[in-house]
């Protein structure tokens, strides 16, 4: 029998995590010992903890290890143990790594991998600079790490796919659990493009408790965090916390200082956050240059084109390019500041935008 199957049936022991499982492997040597071993050395190995050591005797008990692992498979999901040669290498450096990580999709070594996350009920700046900075490391070959959430996490993703490139998805629930429900279509195509993981059994609900874990695997994979918008007590500062506590790199998209979604991301700068006020802020920290095509030529969207066409010579107010283009004005500043971030506008003083004349 294969021995990850025993990893698979103590991970469903209550109370036993990374560390205790790490004991546990220091006492018997590997899993299946410990699966053959007594409540009693079980005990032993732990030094005490009795309500998890019968735990330990009504799985064994109740649990066919062959016809689970049998089960998982069945459902398409596959499953990586410490001892798996694939599992995420920078995962493996975080002292409470999950002993067993579900999967769907395919895993891919990529040469950086990059977290974006933020605020669930974003604003439309928000929703475009994350499809933006997605769509734009997915070009350059970089894995777009983030937790399929409503908002900022989904955009990023979003973006990702829409660029043909590899997204990951770490999720907060079972790997058969599509949460948000309204993301089923997102779901797949990761599944068929990208990666899904969880730490998570199958049938695990999405739990509001499982969600900052979650956060601190979404940082773990990641080489560095980007956070676009986030309030400011917002989840995605949990998954900063983590990043910080990793060693990773932590990045922030300045926003409006009159927006409550911008609150967490401007303290963020505020306390020694890189700011990202284009990709290169990104490339430049880990070594990674674009090419002279990709600076020479931003691809833009249907949108950012005709604002970019409607701007004259002469510095134009911004109400009056409103009431041009009939954009509602916060439509209309996502927009600028995508085009601003690309470099090919200037938002001068008294609300006024010209062309960058460098770039025309």
């Amino acid at each position: 029998m294969d021995i990850n199957m025993y990893y698979l049936g103590i991970s469903k022991i209550k109370g036993i995590g990374a560390a205790r499982l790490k004991t546990l492997m220091a006492y018997f040597g590997d899993p299946k010992t410990a699966w053959a071993a007594s409540p009693r050395e079980w005990a032993e190995a732990l030094g005490g903890y009795k309500n998890i050591c019968q735990e330990f005797q009504r799985q064994k008990n109740n649990l066919d290890i062959f016809q689970y692992h049998h089960s998982v498979l069945e459902k398409g999901i596959f499953y990586l143990t410490w001892d798996d040669q694939l599992y995420p290498e920078l995962l493996q450096e975080i002292h409470d790594a999950p002993p067993v990580l579900f999967y769907k999709g395919n895993i891919k070594k990529s040469i950086l991998n990059i977290a974006i996350v933020g605020s669930r009920k974003c604003t439309y700046y928000g929703r475009d600079v994350a499809k933006y900075l997605g769509g734009q490391l997915a070009k350059m070959g970089i894995n777009v790490v983030s937790g399929m959430a409503r908002g900022i996490d989904s955009f990023a993703h979003i973006g990702a796919l829409a660029q043909g490139g590899y997204t990951t998805a770490v999720l907060g629930s079972g790997i058969d659990i599509i949460y948000p429900p309204e993301n089923k279509s997102l779901y797949n195509k990761i599944a068929e493009n990208g990666l899904i993981i969880s730490e998570y059994h199958p049938g695990t609900i999405a739990d509001a408790a499982n969600f900052p874990a979650r956060n601190r695997l979404i940082s773990g994979m990641a080489h560095g965090v980007i956070v676009v918008e986030a309030a400011e007590k917002s989840g995605s500062l949990i998954t900063v916390d983590f990043a910080l506590e990793q060693g990773r790199e932590v990045f922030a998209v300045p926003g409006n200082i009159t927006n409550k979604n911008s609150k967490g991301t401007n303290n963020l700068i505020k306390q020694g956050a890189k700011i990202v006020t284009d990709l290169d802020a990104i490339l430049e920290e880990f070594n990674l240059y674009r090419q002279q095509k990709s600076r020479n030529e931003p691809v833009l969207t249907e949108r950012e084109s005709l604002v970019l066409d409607s701007l004259p010579d002469e510095p134009v107010l911004l109400e009056n390019l409103c009431e041009m283009l009939s954009f509602s004005a916060e439509e209309l500043n996502s927009l600028l500041t995508l085009l601003e971030i690309k470099g090919l506008i200037i938002q001068l003083p008294g609300k006024k935008i010209i062309k960058n004349s460098l770039k025309s």
